[in-house]
């Protein structure tokens, strides 16, 4: 029986030194009598070393108190349990550095006395898995409530700064050119570098995002492609991740610490890496969120198109053929006001055709030769005086090329800025027209009319050489009673 006593007694011995947690026995004055090998690995002690030295020797100085007062109430009535539940504990190592640890007391007894085991595990990693998870959802949360993608990629930087300890982090995206640029950043000195631009050529962002593999740098100052903005900051070791998945590459994500830091290690690099992953994983499906939100409006715009071409277009023509049909049987000033009436149902139809061309193509509202051609009269505006009123007909933006457009902003251009210095008009109409394989440029004013003779300017002889440029003709006459009609006409395609 003494024999397996003893042999049961070295087991337990040698499962004590071998276990990876530090296991410390502590008396009831709170002084450790017992404390295995793992503590020189998590604390910097030798075991022999903090036998008999408060167990508040292991604790942060600006928590000693709180946990002297918690030990005296747990050797009163203590339980097996996890320490500190709800709290981020830490523990202090030799040096004075604090670190994450995750706790579990017993209190047993023997030779008649009180005793409290305590043991203690680096809490480091599940820290930064649960950190990991919890940036995670906070960037899911916010993509799926329509969070713009420009500022969620700011929080990204700034949660995987945290996740490393990096002081600084950014993400890297193509600028549309060749090139690189910051898109997001967080951190010291984060300001100084966003909208940085970065040549591809050699950049380590760039070999990053195409080898699809992280890379590491010891010293970001060292590197001969690395700008000198990022330089000034005093950067030293420095992660690149690629912010990509499924064969997309968005970006590279960097975070980076100060020189004469720690290197990232292989743990950092994976927790990166999984993070970068899932970020992009919430990217994606905010932008499918994005899209489904425009799938939803365009199928709204073409209901309202369809109600608005089935009903109240063929509501209105059924009223213009009525007054037409009344104005037969009148005659004098009443069947003028009633053409008048007439003309005006007819100018609203167009309005509406033109409204429903612009809800069925919502893109084309901010982009293309229609927001060009707004833009020009809206300009043209402060020095008329007056807005001129714009009108297009036909599918002007899908047709009109990219060698087509600059020119007809130019001669737009010079037609309204004849207008607004030699016509004296009190309106102008413009119209873009495309039907026939031919587009139109037609300005017409109230003014004084076309100029007799030559002139010495070299605008009106500029948009004829446009014209004929493109195969093309230009025409200037008088209008009835007064002003000029301009009509600039080419073919869509020579």
């Amino acid at each position: 029986m003494q024999s397996r006593v003893a042999d049961t007694a070295d087991v337990l011995a040698t499962l004590l030194q071998s276990s990876p947690d530090a296991v410390v026995a502590v008396n009831a004055d709170g002084l450790i009598v017992l404390a295995s090998e793992a503590i020189r690995t998590l604390f910097g002690f030798d075991p022999d070393e903090v036998v008999g030295l408060p167990i508040e020797t292991l604790v942060p100085e600006e928590a000693r108190a709180l946990h002297e007062r918690h030990r005296r109430k747990f050797s009163e009535s203590g339980q097996a349990r996890p320490m500190g539940l709800g709290l981020e504990l830490t523990g202090r190592r030799r040096d004075g550095s604090v670190f994450p640890i995750d706790v579990s007391l017993a209190p047993f007894s023997t030779g008649g006395e009180q005793f409290a085991g305590a043991f203690v595990r680096d809490a480091t990693d599940r820290r930064r898995q649960e950190a990991r998870l919890h940036a995670i959802n906070e960037i899911t949360q916010r993509l799926l409530a329509g969070e713009p993608t420009a500022t969620t990629l700011e929080l990204v930087a700034c949660r995987a700064r945290g996740l490393v300890d990096a002081s600084l982090g950014w993400v890297v995206v193509p600028s549309g050119k060749e090139d690189l640029v910051v898109s997001a950043s967080d951190g010291e000195g984060a300001e100084s570098i966003i909208g940085l631009e970065i040549s591809s050529d050699g950049s380590i962002a760039k070999r990053a995002m195409t080898e699809g593999e992280s890379i590491i740098v010891d010293d970001l100052s060292t590197e001969m492609t690395v700008p000198g903005e990022m330089k000034a900051l005093g950067l030293g070791p420095c992660l690149f991740c690629p912010l990509g998945v499924e064969g997309r590459i968005l970006g590279a994500l960097v975070v980076a610490r100060p020189r004469g830091a720690p290197s990232f290690s292989a743990n950092d690099t994976a927790l990166v890496e999984v993070f970068a992953n899932a970020a992009m994983v919430a990217l994606t499906l905010g932008e499918a969120r994005v899209e489904l939100e425009q799938l939803h409006a365009t199928a709204e715009r073409e209901r309202i198109g369809r109600d608005l071409h089935d009903t109240v277009i063929q509501q209105l023509f059924a009223l213009g053929m009525g007054l037409q049909s009344i104005e037969r049987l009148t005659s004098g000033s009443v069947a003028g006001r009633i053409d008048r009436v007439v003309d005006g149902l007819d100018e609203v139809i167009r309005e509406i055709r033109e409204t429903i061309f612009l809800l069925e193509r919502p893109a084309m509202a901010d982009w293309g030769l229609r927001s060009a051609v707004t833009a020009v009269v809206a300009a043209a505006a402060e020095h008329l005086g007056f807005t001129p009123r714009v009108g297009f007909q036909g599918p002007v933006d899908s047709v009109t090329s990219e060698l087509l457009e600059p020119n007809v902003i130019a001669v737009l251009t010079e037609v309204l800025s004849n207008v607004a210095r030699h016509a004296a008009a009190s309106s102008v109409e413009v119209v873009i027209a495309a039907e026939d394989n031919m587009l139109l440029v037609s300005v017409a004013d109230d003014g004084v009319g076309p100029p007799r003779g030559r002139t010495a300017g070299n605008g009106l002889r500029n948009i004829a050489e446009r014209a004929r440029a493109l195969s093309g003709s230009v025409s200037i006459t008088a209008r009835s009673p007064s002003g000029t009609l301009v009509e600039w006409c080419v073919p869509i395609t020579p």
